[in-house]
């Protein structure tokens, strides 16, 4: 990981373009792995519409890998590594290039570009990644979000019941954000149409769930950051939600 930048986590940087604070591989980095999991962090949170294997490449002269993409709202980090096996041809010059993402305001980046090489060794395994299930989050969620907040017991806040499995699978998972800007007659300020909990067939996905950037206290989400009236989340339990949350919210 190379640091390429300041970084000015706390808020926004309007009319601005987003600036690359760190990547991985850096720029001209040597003997790199030959299955890395590429990671370019930014100044701010970018909109996850615009981080796609069309904006993100690896290539080495006209072959360019076949990409799986994401965005990680917590750190404001792209992430990406090669689908399947994804393994590196020895001792190559590739070029790791993100070009037409933009953050939450719409505002475009520069086009960024690294070149790496790849190493000679056998490529290492691809870690073990657990899943975090709701045995893990579930006493987070209650003691922050219900118990000490506002979203539990018969009548929650807004409808959004994060006590109990039954509460989050009915009112929180693929159920619209009523608080974004395009709700309440403001203008939309990067998050509109946003579920509270966005999950798919097998997964789930932070970039896209309303629950993390209301957590994180960003400011494209309206209303008060939560818990309210309480200490925020530190970021490691901010993690274990995403985590859960990419791991399609289990509530079993």
């Amino acid at each position: 990981m190379v640091l390429i930048g300041a970084c000015d986590r706390g808020g926004l940087v309007l009319d601005t373009p987003p600036q690359v604070v760190e990547s991985s591989p850096g720029p001209d980095e040597r003997e790199v792995g030959r299955r890395p999991l590429y990671r370019v962090r930014w100044d701010r949170r970018l909109s996850p519409a615009s981080v796609t294997r069309a904006t993100v490449e690896v290539r080495s002269g006209p072959q360019r890998r076949f990409l799986s993409v994401r965005f990680d709202p917590v750190r404001s980090e792209l992430i990406a590594r090669d689908f399947g096996d994804g393994v590196l041809a020895p001792r190559v010059e590739y070029t790791l290039r993100v070009e037409g993402v933009r953050d939450l305001d719409g505002v475009p980046a520069e086009p960024f570009e690294v070149r790496f090489w790849t190493g000679e060794a056998e490529p290492e395994p691809l870690p073990e990644t657990g899943v975090t299930g709701w045995a893990e989050v579930a006493p987070l969620l209650a003691s922050r979000c219900a118990d000490a907040g506002c979203h539990g017991g018969p009548e929650p806040a807004l409808g959004l019941d994060l006590g109990s499995a039954e509460g989050v699978r009915e009112t929180a998972l693929g159920v619209a954000a009523v608080q974004t800007g395009g709700r309440v007659g403001y203008p939309d300020r990067g998050l509109g149409g946003f579920p509270r909990i966005d999950v798919t067939a097998g997964g789930g996905r932070p970039s896209t769930s309303y629950l993390v950037y209301k957590l994180l206290g960003d400011p494209h989400a309206w209303g008060e950051p939560m818990p309210l009236g309480e200490p925020p989340l530190e970021e490691a339990e901010i993690d274990l939600v995403a985590d859960w949350i990419l791991a399609g919210a289990p509530t079993e």
